[in-house]
């Protein structure tokens, strides 16, 4: 008698949990591999002071898993560990996960995935989904002479939390203008601590007030028909804060209108001319992801934080020496330089048929059809892999529409008993038309992380209706067929 068809899920963040959801619902036999000791993903990884969601919390939700305990308009990163290890556990799914459990490779063999852990276990399973997310693995800049710090130095997402907060004789340098970076040097600024921001390229910022929920906003978020009501307001205040999708998509009017206002926000809160120049980005808006913040301008300009413009040339045992030679004394060093975009599973090794790695697959840039799948990898899928729309939309609604995709896949491969890779031909058809975009869009007019080292922008180019729609219709003709060996033994790993 045929085993049913086993999945294995590697990650248990926000895209793993999603799809256990899923799984569970279907009544498929799934286990979920997470590295660290809980569910949470990058949510449970980053812990610095001032982290926050920049999409409205309610955006962030799962849609079938609505929570009450949000405090704030744009969530504290403690709420959104709580909601996801809550929903892990209130959806039964903690049975599923193997935490402490590192995948370091899935092989296929014999028509299914031998997945290999770091303690030298295995498990065999007809499904593999990577969804071990994009913002996993720390970039750090090699700075001559870092390894000499005297202080405490660590990335923004490794936070040491030995150090006391309160200490106001620390002095703290933080590295990097991205949404860690703002939202660090806000947080240690208010509460009184000396820092020193190092901007090498001023960004572009939104203020963005994030109000507590008021007693009749809970109430209405409680009452399922006041909530749909409250749902469609906010969008409204969206659009009209943020400007419809088309400005961060494609250069025009549109863009410039919003950068008007962006400017504006920068005049009204920084009111020495000096300084709002040397805060004005250069660069075109919508380049690079913008922060959100509600008072990092203000912070800034507290006389106990120090905005410095400009490069870094060396770091000495003392602290940070910048492009113009001046040592910046420091007990601290955070390095707010955010993530490896395009590293995905790796360093995991990824053997598909007749031996052909992922690694080589991927030799001349990260690619994926429709951001779920790789030619010649049967049965092997991402979850916002290359190509998704990690940007633009939010991460629960880009997951409701590859997981919907995926779900009606694996339905496919129950009944047919057999394995399915993404063609060639759909794949190159799907890139030549993200690729063609590209150059017409905003991230292709300079330098951001969605770039790789050949140049393309690994992002999604189009709107949010086009990417619901491009997973509308399973298309069996966009997969190679593959034979499944379901009646094999299975290995089990616990």
């Amino acid at each position: 008698m045929k085993q049913p068809l086993r999945v294995g899920v590697i990650g248990a963040g926000m895209s793993g949990l999603f799809l256990g959801y899923h799984l569970k619902q279907a009544g498929l036999d799934f286990t979920i591999y997470e590295k660290r000791a809980a569910a949470g993903g990058t949510w449970d990884t980053n812990t610095y002071p001032g982290l926050h969601v920049d999409v409205l919390t309610r955006n962030y939700e799962f849609p079938f898993a609505r929570s009450f305990h949000w405090t704030k308009r744009y969530a504290p990163g403690s709420e959104v560990r709580t909601y996801l290890q809550g929903f892990a556990r209130n959806q039964d799914l903690l049975p599923h996960i193997r935490f402490g459990a590192e995948v370091v490779a899935a092989v296929w063999e014999d028509g299914a995935w031998q997945v290999t852990l770091a303690d030298g276990s295995t498990a065999t399973f007809d499904i593999v989904v990577a969804a071990s997310g994009f913002l996993r693995m720390p970039s750090i800049p090699k700075v001559p002479g870092a390894e000499t710090f005297g202080g405490r130095s660590f990335h923004s997402s490794q936070w040491d939390h030995t150090i006391d907060l309160s200490d106001r004789s620390l002095r703290y340098g933080v590295v990097g203008t991205g949404s860690s970076g703002v939202q660090i040097t806000s947080a240690l600024g208010k509460l009184g601590n000396e820092v020193t921001h190092f901007i090498r390229t001023p960004q572009w910022m939104q203020v963005k007030d994030n109000p507590p929920y008021s007693l009749w906003e809970r109430i209405q978020m409680r009452i399922p028909r006041l909530a749909a009501r409250y749902d469609a307001r906010m969008a409204a205040v969206r659009v009209r804060t943020d400007g419809n999708e088309t400005w961060r998509l494609v250069p025009g009017p549109d863009r410039e209108e919003m950068k008007q206002r962006f400017l504006k926000m920068l005049h009204d809160e920084i009111s020495d001319p000096e300084l709002r120049a040397k805060f004005t980005p250069t660069e075109p808006l919508g380049v690079k992801r913008i922060a959100k913040t509600p008072d990092y301008y203000r912070v800034a300009q507290q006389p106990n934080v120090h905005p410095i413009f400009g490069g870094i040339q060396r770091v000495e045992p003392t602290g940070i020496v910048d492009d113009t030679g001046t040592l910046h004394e420091l007990d601290v060093i955070v390095w707010a330089t955010g993530f490896d975009a395009h590293a995905y599973m790796r360093p995991m090794n990824v053997v598909g048929p007749e031996g052909r790695t992922l690694d080589e697959a991927w030799r001349e840039g990260v690619a994926a059809f429709r951001a779920i799948g790789v030619p010649e990898f049967p049965n092997f899928f991402l979850l916002c892999g290359p190509f998704a729309p990690v940007n633009s939309i939010s991460i629960p609604t880009t997951l409701a529409h590859e997981v919907g995709y995926l779900m009606r896949l694996f339905d496919v491969i129950a009944r047919t008993k057999r394995g399915y890779a993404p063609t060639r031909k759909a794949t190159d058809a799907f890139l030549q038309t993200v690729l063609d975009a590209l150059p017409g869009t905003t991230y292709s007019e300079g330098k951001n992380w969605y770039s790789q080292t050949v140049g393309v922008p690994v992002i999604w180019p189009f709107t949010r209706a086009q990417h619901e729609a491009q997973y509308a219709e399973l298309e069996m003709n966009d997969f190679d067929a593959y034979p499944l060996e379901t009646s094999k033994p299975r290995e089990r790993s616990r």
